[in-house]
């Protein structure tokens, strides 16, 4: 684990005075907030995130989960994410009204329609009251973003999470080029690796496609003689 600072993460409620600043201080990516229910776009959303893969910065985007209708609000969200194939996103589970069902169904969703996309769940004290020690298969596949405040060892659902991912420790972080307080994350892990979780990840190479060609021989034999053809070192 290490002990950096290395992730923001941003909705309209910020104020961004200069990406390059945030990049020049070591931060590795930033989440920003997308969409939320099936009617809310983040009108900060579209520009931050020119300027911030502008400077080099990593990318993600989360979605505000409200309760019902989970389907069509990751449709909403995926539409306005606007984001490369295999990006990183989050869904922000913490609306107190939202059950499991409206997070199953989310990635339900999101693995039938949009499987490229790599998944994170933020979640804290509803989370882990909801998952009350239970293991969710579903829930596992996805990576934890973990809030929890606190200067000692944060906890979570081990029985679905054995580690944490990514773990956003204060709201009151000081970063260069953001006015006033942040919320500052910590990644399980190297800053290298930091940057390829948040991805986008590479397209596998498609398959060479194999021409098919039909070879048309026609032989004469005199009367008498027999023929053994080979065809690739094969007797036919």
């Amino acid at each position: 684990m290490s002990d950096e600072l290395v992730a923001i993460d941003l909705s309209h409620h910020n104020t961004v005075s200069d990406f390059q600043a945030v990049v020049d201080s070591g931060i590795v990516g930033v989440f920003h907030k997308a969409t939320e229910g099936t009617g809310f776009v983040d009108d900060m959303y579209a520009s931050r995130q020119a300027k911030a893969l502008a400077v080099g910065l990593k990318w993600g985007a989360y979605h505000f989960l409200k309760h019902g209708s989970a389907g069509e609000q990751m449709a909403f969200f995926v539409a306005n994410a606007s984001l490369a194939w295999g990006s990183r996103v989050a869904i922000d589970y913490e609306d107190p009204d939202c059950t499991l069902v409206d997070l199953h169904d989310a990635l339900e969703w999101l693995d039938t329609n949009a499987p490229d996309l790599q998944v994170a769940i933020y979640g804290g004290s509803l989370l882990k009251e909801q998952i009350n020690g239970d293991y969710y298969g579903d829930l596992a596949q996805s990576a934890l973003w973990l809030a929890h405040y606190t200067e000692g060892t944060p906890s979570w659902p081990k029985n679905t999470w054995p580690q944490w991912t990514l773990w956003q420790y204060t709201d009151s972080e000081t970063v260069p080029g953001i006015d006033g307080p942040v919320d500052g994350n910590r990644f399980n892990g190297s800053r290298e690796n930091c940057a390829l979780w948040f991805g986008p990840v590479e397209r596998a190479p498609a398959a060479p496609v194999v021409a098919s060609a039909t070879v048309k021989i026609e032989i004469t034999a005199p009367e008498g003689v027999e023929l053994e053809i080979v065809v690739n070192g094969t007797a036919r």
